[in-house]
């Protein structure tokens, strides 16, 4: 039986928004770009002209099209909650970049929302879609007791990479809210319905161009005498993608989020091409996996098994960060150490 596509509407067309569209093209007929949002009226011509798709600068307006069966989410993280929340009330399923609202109370809130109103939300950007992640997740029951975790994922941004980075504030959080969710997301991924019983977490900012963290660790104790480690920073000029679990039969290890290893054993390598340089920036090609993951958001929208982080599972992770933030605030080190400014 014929699939009709599902009409989709991207909402901001910024820097992320491009990655999104190949996507929608690779994904084609399963998807059909019908719309594209953005107050700059320029940029949601652009996105939605190789489309034949129709832009507006309002969100609501775009929302009448008879043809909108979802909404992509691609806009700055502040608007997330609100337009999340429209697009929900107007029946729509929703696949918004992470993260999926500032806060647990706002997230806990669309997944009800959604959930009373019978539409996926689904959180994007938490690299679940990847065929190593996929593996390590089908073999985990294999690997014995898990006992450990250490994820380390660094990069170099030399100062913000949209103007808006510049003003959040250190209660809002710079790595601990754009970044953080990635890693996050995996531990709470290999973790399960646990959440951690106790975190301890530091933050410290290096980089004066902006206002709040670029670098943080946290530790996590989870039940059953799991322990899980995470650093996370800005300002490493090689980067650095290592997540490691240890299990009583050995160790589990995905390097550069493509290579998966069992006991040294090589159990997942990428296709070419797919790493050219995994040291750089833009040297591994992630287009793979926003196909994958739009893809997975087309069959949890058909009620199809899938493997995107939806409703409750993706407000937990909000919820877990806003613990993360409280502690960073309560262990930052200006009050150790003295400020960049200070300094100089």
């Amino acid at each position: 039986m014929k699939v009709e596509p599902i009409g989709l509407a991207l909402v901001g067309c910024g820097r992320i928004s491009a990655a999104h569209l190949s996507a929608v093209i690779d994904q084609a007929p399963l998807f059909r770009l019908v719309a594209t949002v953005d107050p700059d009226l320029t940029a949601a011509r652009a996105a939605a002209e190789p489309f034949g798709a129709k832009s507006f600068a309002s969100m609501v307006e775009a929302l009448d099209q008879l043809d909108v069966d979802a909404v992509l989410i691609a806009s700055p993280n502040g608007q997330h909650f609100e337009q999340a929340k429209i697009a929900i009330g107007a029946g729509k399923h929703v696949l918004v970049e992470k993260p999926i609202a500032e806060t647990g109370a706002q997230a806990l809130e669309l997944s009800e929302a959604a959930a009373a109103t019978g539409v996926v939300l689904a959180a994007g950007h938490t690299f679940r879609h990847g065929p190593a992640v996929r593996t390590l997740m089908e073999r985990l029951p294999s690997f014995g007791k898990l006992l450990s975790v250490e994820v380390s994922q660094c990069v170099f941004w030399d100062g913000p990479q949209a103007p808006w980075w510049a003003d959040r504030t250190t209660e809002e959080g710079l790595i601990l809210s754009l970044f953080a969710p990635h890693a996050l997301d995996f531990v709470q991924l290999v973790m399960g319905g646990d959440d951690p019983l106790r975190l301890h977490v530091e933050a410290a900012r290096h980089q004066s161009g902006w206002q709040a963290e670029d670098e943080a660790m946290m530790l996590f104790a989870y039940p059953d005498r799991k322990m899980v480690s995470v650093h996370i920073s800005y300002n490493q000029p090689h980067v650095h993608d290592r997540k490691t679990l240890f299990f009583d039969q050995g160790v589990a290890e995905i390097r550069d989020g493509e290579l998966l290893r069992w006991n040294n054993e090589l159990l997942v390598e990428p296709a070419a091409g797919i790493l050219t340089d995994s040291s750089k920036m833009g040297g591994r090609d992630l287009s793979h996996y926003f196909s994958a993951q739009l893809a997975e958001f087309g069959k949890a929208i058909r009620g199809e098994p899938h493997c995107c982080p939806t409703g409750d599972d993706a407000a937990r992770l909000i919820g877990l960060i806003d613990r993360v933030r409280e502690q960073a605030l309560l262990n930052s080190v200006d009050v150790i150490s003295p400020s960049i400014e200070e300094k100089n």
